[in-house]
Parts: C-alpha cells; structure tokens; sequence
C-alpha cells in the first residue's frame, strides 16, 4: 500500500468542526498554466532549480522563512502573474472545490535551498488563525522530492509525518493543512524546490473569522487574506 492510499484509508477520522480532506496528488496542463515560466521569468529566467546557489542563508525559523530577497520578488512582481493564477482558480481549482469558493488573495511563495528549510516549523494551520474549511493546494515549480518536498502526517492527529510521494511541475496536492500537520526538513538533494500554496474555502464553509495571519496580519474575510 503507498503513502497516499494508507492516508486515503484512514482519513475518516472523526472530526468536531467538519469533515476533512486527505492529502490528494492532481495534474494540470503545465502548457496552459506556465507557472514555472512565468516564475522563471521573475527571476531573470534562472532555473528555479538553482536559485539560491550563490547565496548563503541561516536556517530558517518560522519568523525568518518569508525573509529572503527572493520572497520580496515574488510578491513585488505578483501582479504580473495574476491572470495566470486566476486562470488557473477558475479552471483548475474550481473543478476540485465543486462549488462556488473564496480564495487566498496572493499565493504563498516558498523557496526550500539546500542545507535549509522552506517553512521554519513542522505545524497545522490552525495554529496560525487559519480557520476551518480551507483546502490547501501545494504547486512545486521544480521536482520535489524526499528532503525536499513537503511531509504530512500519515492520518489525521497521529503526528508522525512523511514525504508526500515525488512530485513534478504539472502536478499538485491538495490537503486540509488546517487540520493535518505538515512541514518539512533540511534538504540534502542538493538542488532548491520552489513551490506555491494557496487556501480555497467553498462558501458554504465560509465563516468570517477575526482571526490574522501570522506573517501579514491580515484579516481571513473576503476583501483582506481571501478574494473571490
């Protein structure tokens, strides 16, 4: 039994709040939803798989993990690629949500360099504010795998987490990282994984929250964290 069947089998652990959703590997097309170029390109078309190698960084720490000049590129150049992204919601992620949904306003950036981490903790969302209902989608823009990709616990609350099985640009994950722990460890691969996430919630189990986030202390309300 793989990974993500073992998780699929036990994914109907009980919860209080509302069901949940199990890590699930999807593709889409990667000529009609370019991320890794229009990324690329961002970047001054360095492969995305080698940013980062003439630079040397601290480990990360949840409070650094957002620091680096090529966070601040990313959501600098955002714009550029927001058509792309909402192409991509209205094609590609709407077909998952099956209903009508808000979304996170700007993707997470992530950048996982060697000998270092993407995020600074292994953790769920919900200890950062993020409320019930969210469905994470997880895009690498470079292979992702073993040291360098994301690792999720193996069921609901068991807290023991894996690498998700390898993944390449086209495809992506979908999870309840609300509820389900997720982070990752030092990458030894020796080449940088850059990925984006972004949370969707059906409107059904849209709830206006007071809550914030923790790194840009916006509101998780439609007209601050998430749009629609």
């Amino acid at each position: 039994m793989t990974y993500l069947d073992d998780v699929l089998s036990e994914s109907s652990v009980a919860v209080e709040e509302a069901p949940t959703s199990a890590p699930t590997i999807h593709s889409y097309a990667l000529d009609e939803h370019d991320f890794v170029g229009a990324v690329g390109a961002m970047f001054g078309g360095t492969p995305l798989d080698r940013l980062g190698d003439d630079r040397t960084y601290q480990l990360f720490s949840r409070e650094s993990d957002q620091s680096t000049d090529f966070h601040g590129l990313f959501y600098r150049s955002f714009d550029r690629i927001r058509p792309l992204y909402r192409r991509f919601l209205e094609a590609v992620a709407a077909e998952i949500v099956g209903e009508p949904f808000c979304f996170q306003r700007v993707p997470t950036f992530r950048i996982h360099l060697p000998s270092n981490v993407a995020v600074g903790e292994f953790h769920t969302d919900g200890d950062y504010n993020h409320p019930v209902g969210e469905l994470n989608f997880w895009v690498p823009l470079t292979k992702a795998w073993d040291s360098n990709t994301i690792w999720i616990e193996t069921a609901l609350g068991k807290g023991d987490c894996e690498p998700v099985p390898g993944l390449e640009p086209g495809q992506f994950l979908t999870f309840d990282a609300v509820r389900w722990r997720h982070g990752n460890v030092a990458n030894d691969t020796g080449t940088t994984r850059v990925s984006i996430d972004f949370r969707c919630i059906p409107m059904s189990r849209y709830r206006p929250s007071e809550g914030r986030s923790v790194n840009t202390a916006q509101r998780f309300v439609i007209g601050d964290y998430f749009d629609r």
